[in-house]
């Protein structure tokens, strides 16, 4: 927005400018000699080489010629009757400057009939002179001593509101000092602001390519290139490329659409604010009136112009509103500076838009193109800021996210040591758990088999019978303690071998006790197993025998190891006692026998199978090597 609203009207109705007549006026050169205007007529005319003798009106400059001539495109030829006189018969002694304020859109200046200068294109596409002020110094030898003739071919659409601006006759000094300022008002200003336009766009496009979340700045530099592309038209000379002038004020008044849609959306997001409903409308609806700019016919454009330009300053009125009411909800600072900022833009506008609709003073100049940098940079510093303010927040965070790191760490550092010590703790449970197991499997089976020898014995025990039982103890002991690192223990050549000690030990037991016992196990192994699995096998095997002495009263046991694959087997043993109820067992919690056989079982990723009835009890180990 920035200042579109006096631009673009000083484009359209730029003849509005001075209200002055020129009629029967005089200019001073100097102290002594003075340009007196005698008339200024008009006419149209078919060529910019035939000059009607007759339909000359009297006009006052500046001149729109849409007033009397409606609709009509074509040339105009402008007549400007003058002379020049000195006071006390003092000669001329300097040449007289001559300006133009504006010729909309082209045209050619004679001097006494002479050519002295004209535009590069008079036709379609026609060259732009309403943007650019000229001037030329009248030699005092090319002046006629009486009455001197500046005849002005002009060519312009009617849509371009075409027609002559101001002229003036000066010194040379007093012509450059007026050209300056002029040059600097129309032109200038614009280049000024267009260099801004492009730096900043450039900017924000690429913070928005480094950090696609920040939409702001997108919208920011597509509306600043859009801008540019609208205010070039003040700055250009000729209408390239485009192949006609009515084709090049299309394309600036979609530009124009563009820009403001951009920018209004720009300002939306800045305030956080996303209208999901709204804006597919009216981008549907910008699409529509871009269409319709295209396709109006010549004849109506200069009002279809007018009122889509007007609609679309309504609609960036409508977000500066909105903007002003949340900046004035939320009192957040960037907010109300934003808001501060395009009441600057609106309020200059205003009294531009009013300075070229009214009869003020011709020479009170507009303020848009002296705000409107500066109004631009400041929007650019309220960006700034939030960016700004965006990166404080991120690395506040990242200090409070190091700070929460840190305590992290530290509870994760102590719970790992408390973790350390349960593990510890855990150990020398597991380790004592082991060893009751191993007491009960190996040492408890030996003192039943003594109790039972001494309790059953029909005689007196003899002493060296007794040492018997008691060396049997120590080796049992003896056996646990050097099995508390079973893993580097030696892994027995064959299964015969493997299962050897036990079946002397429970076969001469059982033998007392009047069991027959059979032994089935092969001679070699298909895939050996580690030496945790066969102690823990030894004392699976141990614990199921000392059971079936104790509580089976059988009278055949069968023990047996059958590969069902190459790395898989099933150690059995099998008894033809009373048996016991498995799911009671189940139910109520095995004993610790059985619960120390399953938990042995299950660490080295082996199951343990209960099946029983009176006459047939089945305890089946089911192992699986690696």
């Amino acid at each position: 927005m920035k200042r579109f609203i006096a631009q673009y009207f000083f484009i359209l109705v730029l003849s509005l400018l001075s209200q002055s007549s020129y009629a029967k006026r005089t200019e001073n050169i100097n102290s002594q000699c003075a340009v007196h205007i005698d008339s200024i007529h008009a006419v149209q005319t078919s060529s910019a080489t035939f000059l009607p003798q007759q339909g000359w009106e009297s006009v006052d400059l500046p001149d729109q010629w849409n007033k009397r001539w409606p609709n009509y495109n074509g040339g105009v030829w402008y007549k400007i009757q003058w002379k020049w006189s000195c006071q006390n018969n003092t000669k001329l002694t300097e040449p007289i400057a001559f300006l133009i304020d504006y010729i909309n859109s082209a045209g050619a200046v004679y001097l006494n009939g002479d050519l002295i200068w004209k535009n590069k294109n008079l036709h379609e596409p026609l060259s732009k002179s309403w943007n650019v002020p000229r001037y030329w110094i009248l030699p005092i030898s090319g002046l006629r001593a009486k009455e001197n003739e500046v005849l002005i071919y002009v060519r312009g659409n009617a849509f371009q509101s075409p027609g002559l601006g101001s002229i003036s006759f000066n010194n040379v000094q007093k012509n450059d000092e007026v050209y300056e300022s002029k040059i600097w008002n129309r032109r200038t200003l614009f280049q000024i602001n267009i260099i801004l336009s492009i730096t900043f766009a450039v900017i924000c496009l690429v913070i928005w390519l480094l950090r696609r979340k920040e939409t702001t700045f997108g919208w920011f530099a597509l509306s600043c290139f859009l801008w540019v592309l609208f205010i070039s038209n003040v700055l250009s000379t000729e209408n390239f490329p485009y192949p006609t002038s009515l084709m090049a004020a299309q394309a600036n008044l979609v530009f124009f659409v563009l820009y403001i849609i951009c920018f209004c959306i720009y300002l939306l997001r800045f305030i956080q604010t996303y209208f999901s409903r709204l804006e597919p409308v009216i981008h549907l609806i910008t699409g529509l009136v871009i269409v319709s700019i295209f396709i109006t016919p010549p004849q109506e454009i200069y009002w279809a112009f007018s009122l889509i330009f007007l609609i679309y300053i309504v609609l960036f009125f409508i977000t500066y509103l909105y903007v002003s009411y949340r900046a004035f909800q939320t009192r957040r600072s960037d907010y109300v500076f934003l808001a501060i900022c395009l009441t600057g833009i609106v309020v200059f506008s205003f009294f531009d838009l009013l300075l070229l609709s009214s009869a003020m003073e011709s020479d009170t100049r507009p303020l848009s193109p002296y705000t409107s940098p500066i109004i631009t940079f400041f929007v650019v510093v309220i960006l700034g800021a939030r960016l700004a303010h965006n990166v404080k927040k991120i690395e506040a965070f990242n200090a409070r996210l190091e700070v929460k790191v840190q305590q992290v760490s530290d509870d994760l550092s102590s719970s790992l040591n408390e973790k350390h010590q349960l593990e510890l703790e855990n150990v020398k449970l597991q380790e004592r758990i082991h060893l009751s197991h191993d007491l009960h499997d190996g040492l408890g089976a030996s003192l039943v088999r003594s109790m039972i020898l001494v309790d059953q014995s029909a005689h007196n025990i003899s002493n060296k019978q007794f040492l018997s039982m008691l060396k049997l103890l120590r080796d049992d002991l003896r056996q646990i303690i050097d099995s508390g690192s079973s893993a580097d223990n030696k892994i027995p050549v064959s299964p015969v071998l493997w299962v050897a000690p036990v079946r002397h030990r429970f076969s001469q037991l059982m033998d007392e006790l009047d069991i027959r016992s059979k032994w089935i196990f092969p001679h070699e192994w298909q895939a050996v197993p580690s030496a945790l699995q066969c102690l823990t096998l030894i004392r699976v095997l141990e614990e199921s025998l000392t059971n079936i002495i104790k509580h089976s009263q059988a009278k055949q046991v069968k023990i047996a190891m059958v590969y069902l694959t190459e790395n898989q087997f099933i150690l059995s043993i099998e008894d033809d006692g009373v048996g016991f109820n498995t799911d009671c067992v189940a139910q109520q919690g095995l004993s610790i026998g059985m619960r120390s056989m399953k938990m042995r079982l299950e660490r080295m990723g082996a199951e343990l199978e209960l099946s029983s009835e009176p006459g047939r009890t089945i305890i089946q180990a089911i192992v699986k090597l690696k």
